[in-house]
């Protein structure tokens, strides 16, 4: 009996603890519930109509419009900069020039490049220049020249070959009768009794003269024909000086043409005797007359390449110029023409101007350094046309477009907002710390106004959108679930029960209100769920500013 009652009191035992235990879990799990609901907050709002502006903020940089950084783009190889006529902070006018390097060798190419032009040109005139009766006498006369010529280096050659003893003979004898002549000639020079008593003659006549004008000189009259008298006896004394001189130079004038007609005849001998000597012993006896055989030859082949040269230029003056001949040297101008073209340009690129009205921001290069066409020499920017630069990422640039209106702040200068626009948005951008950010050019009204400077810090405030008498919801009902918008609306069935889910597409948001473009109604109402925790922190789920675009699977 007490094997059976025992069982049966742990049974019991074990039931009644196991009642206990599933009282307390519920008691507890009731109260946990109960905490948890007590922490979250639940408002039913009315979905209203109204307009909404959505905007986005980013930061920029405010830049000039016209900006540029200046070097010597049309130089070639490297040179030093001569001078530097600017510093940061000058105010310049388009045109003017900022600095120089050395121009030398840019117009010693420009001058050969003309040169060569010319050159090139006026072998084209000659060529489309019409024949004249004028141009064909110069060829015939120039054939006919070098015919002559031809004729004589023939004679000379056969003369070599084949000497005229007779010849030479005489001509030995009439460089002799020559030579006795002119020696005669100088005998009779220097002993010309005549010219010496002439110079006696006008010796005595300058000294009568002399002593008569002495004599006027002495007397002391002043009257008009006096000084005529004196005047007249002085010319005369001077005329007999001047003969005297003469007469006492002309003998030796006399004499060293004698000396050297003598000596002329002395060398016209010397070459005919030579020239009889050779022809007599031979045309190749000696180094000299073998070195003479090899001219005249020479000579002969010069006056036939002389020949055929001035038959040929004859030939093409009847025939005119072809017409490959005219391409080829207009082709020739015209790259000539384009050579000078460039060098004109290059020169001009030694001088570094400005392209447009600004202030010089900074140099880059002192006189005496060496440059090169990549190197920056000075930033030059027109800060009277000032823009900001906005850095716009991926993830925003499709809700920015050309003409929307932006408001613009300066950090450095606090209280102060302008008005702006976007301009063209650019469709390359630029990889920064992993995310492709886009400059985005927005204009600015009013920034003369302003102490600003190109660099400084702006916060760029670009409305992107509108909605008028939209359907809006607070921002903070919209959830998203499984890549979808939602909205909890009350359940209809049961007031006091959970409430129920809508998939939505959302439009425009401000941050604060959120434009509905599917998914409810006029009058219909949904439920604003805020966390303890989110509300001390200010924290919404469904928040954001912007478009919310992923309704039903699919949005804007």
């Amino acid at each position: 009996m007490k094997r059976i009652i025992r069982p049966l009191i742990l049974i019991l035992l074990l039931v009644a603890l196991g009642a206990g235990g599933y009282w307390y879990y519920r008691n507890r799990s009731a109260s946990t519930a109960a905490a948890a609901a007590s922490t979250n907050f639940t408002q039913v709002v009315d979905v209203t109509r109204g307009n909404l502006s959505a905007a986005i903020s980013v930061v920029g940089e405010l830049d000039a419009v016209e900006n540029a950084e200046l070097a010597f783009e049309r130089m070639s190889g490297t040179a030093k900069l001569e001078s530097l006529l600017v510093k940061a902070g000058n105010t310049v006018k388009a045109g003017q020039v900022l600095a120089t390097i050395d121009a030398t060798p840019y117009q010693q190419a420009l001058d050969q490049a003309k040169s060569d032009l010319q050159a090139a040109e006026e072998t084209l005139a000659e060529l489309k220049t019409p024949t004249t009766a004028l141009d064909i006498a110069k060829a015939d006369l120039t054939i006919a020249t070098a015919e002559y010529q031809g004729q004589q280096a023939q004679d000379t050659l056969a003369n070599l070959l084949q000497p005229d003893l007779a010849q030479l003979k005489v001509n030995v004898a009439d460089a002799q009768s020559t030579l006795a002549q002119a020696q005669a000639s100088l005998v009779a020079a220097k002993s010309d009794t005549a010219a010496q008593d002439q110079l006696a003659k006008l010796r005595d006549t300058e000294a009568e003269l002399t002593v008569e004008h002495g004599r006027l000189a002495t007397e002391n009259y002043s009257d008009p024909f006096y000084q005529d008298r004196l005047q007249v006896a002085y010319n005369k004394m001077m005329d007999a000086v001047d003969a005297r001189v003469t007469a006492e130079v002309q003998p030796q004038v006399n004499t060293l043409k004698a000396q050297m007609q003598v000596r002329k005849a002395e060398q016209s001998l010397a070459d005919a005797q030579k020239a009889l000597a050779d022809a007599q012993a031979g045309a190749k006896a000696s180094t000299d007359a073998a070195l003479t055989l090899a001219k005249a030859h020479l000579a002969v082949k010069d006056a036939e390449v002389a020949l055929a040269t001035a038959q040929d230029a004859r030939a093409k003056l009847d025939e005119g110029a072809d017409a490959v001949t005219l391409a080829s040297t207009q082709a020739d101008v015209d790259k000539k023409r384009l050579a000078v073209a460039d060098a004109e340009t290059a020169l001009s690129g030694t001088k570094l101007t400005a392209p447009f009205d600004g202030t010089v921001l900074q140099t880059n290069a002192a006189v005496g350094d060496i440059t090169a066409a990549n190197t920056s020499i000075l930033t030059l920017a027109n800060l009277n046309n000032l823009q900001v630069l906005a850095s716009v990422d991926e993830t925003t640039i499709r809700r920015v477009s050309a003409g929307q209106p932006a408001q613009i702040t300066f950090d450095a200068v606090p209280g102060q907002t302008l008005q702006g626009q976007v301009g063209d948005v650019p469709l390359q951008g630029t990889l920064q710390g992993g995310v492709m950010v886009y400059e985005v050019p927005i204009s600015l009204v009013g920034a003369e106004k302003l102490p600003l400077l190109v660099g400084m810090t702006a916060n760029v405030k670009v409305a992107v959108g509108q909605a008028e008498n939209a359907l809006l919801v607070p921002a903070m009902a919209l959830q998203k679930a499984n890549g979808m918008y939602q909205v909890l609306v009350p359940n209809t069935v049961d007031p006091a029960g959970q409430p129920e889910a809508v998939p939505v597409e959302g439009g425009l948001s401000d941050g604060s209100y959120t434009q509905i473009v599917r998914g409810l109604n006029d009058g219909d109402k949904v439920v604003v769920e805020m966390a303890a925790t989110q509300s001390n922190n200010n924290t919404f789920r469904g928040g954001g500013g912007g478009f919310i675009g992923i309704p039903f699977g699919g949005g804007r």
